[in-house]
């Protein structure tokens, strides 16, 4: 049985939806930010961008979702990743939550991360 993806997401419509996305196929469109120890998908348009908390039992980043490149993603062709930095993209991939304690992706900062398995420029 082949599990269908809904409609393109925000950023932080991922991030509020979750639990009930974890390990579901998604697409959502928001900025790459392709850098050293940062690789996620930050939410697009920036003026709702959630602020970074400092709550210690939450992961930073609530409007961004880590890319979780590896374990059966895509590999991540980085010179074309690094020059799409800061650009619109849509990234098609499995999402999961935090499957430990703490956040996602490096030191647990990301709220939920995404195993793309397509990224493509987004107009």
């Amino acid at each position: 049985m082949m599990l269908m993806k809904e409609a393109s997401l925000s950023v932080n419509e991922l991030v509020d939806r979750i639990q009930n996305l974890h390990g579901q196929p998604v697409e959502v469109v928001g900025l790459l930010a392709f850098e050293f120890e940062h690789t996620s998908i930050d939410h697009f348009p920036k003026a709702e961008r959630r602020e970074i908390t400092d709550d210690i039992d939450a992961p930073l980043y609530q409007s961004s979702a880590w890319l979780a490149f590896g374990s059966g993603s895509m590999r991540a062709n980085e010179r074309v990743l690094s020059r799409w930095n800061g650009k619109r993209v849509r990234v098609t991939g499995i999402a999961y939550g935090p499957r430990g304690p703490g956040g996602c992706g490096h030191f647990g900062g990301w709220a939920c991360e995404i195993e793309p398995y397509s990224i493509e420029r987004a107009e």
